[in-house]
């Protein structure tokens, strides 16, 4: 286990300690909040400020909960009505905003991912559940699943980052505010460069990038029928097409012609969608390779 992995996995050992200490405490202020008075709407109630010592560890559990809702991790739409977590969701939101803060230690892009791959399998139970629920409602944790799912590409792990994905489209959600893009969006954008850096790296990089996941991203855009923008689409079709070469065998004349052809027919729909996207020099050479292999194959000079 890294360093990074061993820390992470130390403060989460002390953290979940003391989740369940605070959640615990937040739900017995809550039951007395619910024998007092009704249900106030969330958006009516204010954020206490949490001052140690001058307020009890219930009303700073709730104070404390409240404001991580409020102001990054679930982003909850003012719009909505009362906000019923129950004890298990509520030692998610902790988690992941202990998580986060967590996550801002680290300078290093490659020790933040160490950290993420290590913080994940925590929530992957709940994942599950949420996934499960045939009985969705929009709510609070919603945006906790996007900003999981975030995660769940950025550490790599694209068979599971898939199912994900569906999902969040079956449901129309939305990623967290931070990201500035919809849930198709983001997942193209990160995995296609992803890709592009991995292929573009070469060697044992390039060779075990899972591609798989590149044509299934392109099978959701014409499923869902997605509106991408042009430079975003010509990413994944450049991404495409350089997978396609990537998987040639260059000893089997027949199959590396084959499969130039196809990278070929990708880069064309590239360049179409976006002219700036980078793949001018792949068509030319592309070109030259088919046309000295079969005149044929080549499409014609314009």
């Amino acid at each position: 286990m890294t360093p990074a992995a061993k820390a992470a996995a130390a403060l989460r050992a002390e953290a979940d300690h003391k989740a369940r200490a605070v959640v615990a405490a937040a739900a017995k202020a809550e039951k007395a909040v619910r024998n007092a008075k009704p249900t106030r709407h969330f958006a009516d109630t204010p954020v206490p400020e949490v001052r140690s010592g001058r307020t009890s560890p219930a009303a700073q559990a709730r104070s404390y909960l409240a404001a991580s809702l409020s102001t990054g991790i679930a982003a909850i739409a003012r719009a909505q009505s009362d906000i019923a977590l129950s004890s298990d969701e509520a030692k998610i939101v902790l988690q992941l905003e202990d998580d986060r803060k967590r996550l801002k230690e680290f300078k290093a892009t490659d020790r933040k991912i160490e950290a993420k791959a290590a913080m994940l399998p925590f929530y992957e139970g709940w994942i599950a559940g949420f996934m499960a629920n045939a009985k969705h409602e929009a709510g609070p944790m919603d945006q906790v699943f996007t900003q999981l799912l975030a995660w769940t590409i950025d550490v790599g792990t694209y068979d599971a980052a898939l199912p994900m994905i569906e999902h969040a489209l079956d449901l129309g959600l939305d990623m967290p505010g931070q990201f500035n893009r919809d849930v198709i969006t983001f997942a193209i954008d990160e995995i296609s460069d992803a890709a592009l850096f991995a292929f573009d790296l070469g060697g044992e990089r390039a060779s075990t990038f899972e591609a798989g996941i590149l044509p299934k991203l392109q099978d959701l855009v014409e499923v869902y029928e997605v509106d991408l923008h042009d430079e975003v689409e010509a990413k994944l079709f450049k991404a495409i097409g350089r997978a396609i070469l990537v998987g040639a065998n260059e000893a089997d004349a027949a199959h590396l012609r084959a499969r130039q052809q196809s990278a070929l027919s990708y880069y064309l729909k590239a360049i179409e969608k976006h002219d700036r996207v980078g793949v001018k020099k792949d068509i030319e050479k592309l070109e030259r390779e088919l046309k000295k292999t079969d005149p044929a194959a080549a499409p014609p000079a314009a």
